[in-house]
């Protein structure tokens, strides 16, 4: 596997780790492991294996700082001759269009540059990514990032309602299940509340940023590990993307090696 680099995504939950071959302009990664950030020390010994014996490149974004410190930690007791580079706004092929995009969440931004990779040209793209958040971010057709929302995502709901309460436990919103609307139970009743609370949010900041938009009608992108019980419910068309923030990391890391 010569001619790997490494694009690294550490969220609020998870850590995504993507390797790219130097040579395929492709935005996805080829293996990708996926690590918790519960743990203090997460084991990243599973990437050992997938890895080339010479030095590569680590392209990061982070929202995390614990969970960025345990990756840097490894990669310098078990790869000391990569190199690392923690990406900011201004690293990224994107305009960011806000007052203060030092402030924009890495993640929303990399995920913009991803978007941006594979919208329609000719449309703006509504991106959401379901995750610990739930954030729902505008990109115009010109390609610069309008801001967006950020709402709590399903998880993080459901540990708010068990960790804010006396006697409601914390529960989770199975993937392959819709929930009854009108709950006969307390789990059932929060589980219908967490999940249409999540769905009908997405659907009216949808609403409200295509009603804001002249021209043509964005196209909606889902990403993030709830995509998949969210994105059902939408009332149009709209496409899921694994990985997207991943891409969008591949894709800055490339324009800035092509730049050098």
């Amino acid at each position: 596997m010569s001619g790997v680099w490494g694009a690294v995504d550490v969220g609020n939950t998870s850590i995504h780790i993507g390797l790219f071959a130097a040579e395929d302009s492709r935005p996805l990664p080829m293996p990708t492991q996926t690590f918790s950030t519960s743990s203090a020390e997460p084991d990243f010994a599973a990437l050992i294996n997938l890895l080339p014996q010479q030095p590569i490149d680590w392209h990061v974004v982070s929202v995390n700082r614990p969970g960025q410190a345990a990756f840097e930690a490894w990669r310098k007791q078990a790869r000391s001759g990569d190199s690392c580079h923690v990406l900011t706004h201004a690293d990224l092929p994107l305009e960011v269009a806000v007052a203060a995009p030092e402030k924009v969440g890495m993640d929303r931004l990399a995920a913009a540059v991803g978007a941006n990779a594979i919208r329609q040209p000719q449309r703006p793209a509504i991106i959401i990514d379901a995750g610990s958040a739930i954030t729902v971010d505008l990109v115009a057709v010109d390609g610069s990032f309008l801001g967006g929302a950020i709402v709590p995502g399903m998880k993080m709901a459901a540990r708010a309602l068990a960790g804010q309460t006396d006697l409601l436990p914390e529960i989770t919103v199975d993937v392959g299940e819709v929930p009854a609307a009108i709950g006969t139970d307390t789990l059932a009743a929060m589980r219908s509340g967490l999940y249409f609370s999540a769905v009908g949010g997405v659907r009216e900041l949808i609403a409200r940023f295509t009603a804001q938009l002249a021209g043509p009608t964005p196209q909606v992108i889902f990403a993030g590990g709830d995509a998949a019980k969210l994105a059902p419910q939408m009332s149009l068309e709209c496409v899921t993307i694994d990985h997207l923030v991943l891409g969008g990391v591949a894709i800055a890391a490339r324009t800035a090696k092509a730049t050098r």
